[in-house]
């Protein structure tokens, strides 16, 4: 059976999964759901898509083919998005995490990578979650366990109820997806891809990269009491909007680079450490009265 770890504080609840790719299960603030809530099919599934949220590492969406090239070697991943010929979302949302910590409003989970198809540089990711009053915080951290440096990168990947919702953020720019599902081109975020002023969710069918977002987005629910505000620190400067018809959520991901940046001429975008050195980032998501 697949435990289920219920973090509380005061009346708030959340529930994280580590055999589960390490996912959030479900996070409540007085009652009201605030991400989408895993079920029970869900999780006998051992299915990550079906979770509230779940861990990016050591890389977010796709990598074209499952291959790129690295210091003059070409890297082929196992595909793990079929019928899509891509790798996507790294390893971290596949593979049980480890409880290194726990107390009533916090847990600490831990992945140790060793390499292998899925990604061939060995690294150990942290995930440091903390509820408080109305606040779900995630500080993120993954170690080079390599003896050179090697992409390494850590986001999330959360889904939010999408009946009613509306989604406001800045952006500078935004990678629009084509049919393969890989960005096919860059352009800056108007009409009807500009969230500034706050667009509706509910009949918008979108899966692109918004680039240069401020680290701040709101989502508002005009049937629910409580409103949602996200904050990324600097280290995720990317969000992933992905709108789907056949959901009834939707997804908004704070990540460190855009899709298939390994494949890119913005491959400076994905972060490259160092032996013995960290990525890290944190997200907190803060319930407000709308």
């Amino acid at each position: 059976m697949t435990e289920v770890i219920t973090l509380a504080h005061g009346a708030d609840r959340c529930d994280v999964i580590p055999q589960l790719g390490g996912s959030i299960g479900a996070w409540s603030v007085r009652g009201q759901d605030m991400m989408r809530v895993a079920s029970a099919a869900s999780i006998a599934a051992h299915d990550p898509y079906g979770m509230a949220s779940f861990p990016l590492v050591p890389y977010s969406n796709r990598i074209g083919d499952g291959t790129f090239e690295w210091d003059g070697n070409v890297v082929a991943l196992a595909q793990n998005f079929p019928p899509e010929p891509h790798a996507i979302h790294g390893v971290g949302f596949e593979r049980p995490w480890q409880v290194q910590k726990r107390t009533n409003d916090s847990v600490v989970l831990t992945l140790r990578h060793h390499p292998d198809a899925g990604w061939p540089w060995a690294f150990e990711a942290q995930q440091h979650m903390t509820l408080a009053d109305g606040v779900l915080t995630l500080n993120l951290s993954a170690i080079n366990l390599q003896g050179h440096s090697a992409p390494l990168a850590f986001g999330h990947h959360p889904y939010f109820p999408r009946a009613g919702a509306k989604l406001t953020f800045h952006a500078q720019g935004v990678w629009l997806v084509g049919d393969d599902g890989l960005p096919s081109r860059w352009t800056s975020p108007t009409a009807p891809l500009d969230f500034s002023e706050g667009l509706s969710v509910e009949h918008a069918d979108i899966d692109h990269c918004f680039t240069g977002w401020s680290g701040a987005a709101r989502i508002a629910w005009p049937e629910k009491d409580w409103a949602l505000e996200i904050t990324a620190s600097r280290e995720l400067p990317h969000a992933v909007v992905c709108i789907r018809s056949d959901l009834d959520a939707f997804c908004f991901e704070p990540v460190a680079h855009i899709n298939d940046a390994l494949n890119r001429q913005e491959r400076a975008d994905m972060p490259v450490i160092p032996p013995g050195e960290s990525f890290r980032a944190s997200i907190t998501f803060r319930a407000v009265r709308r």
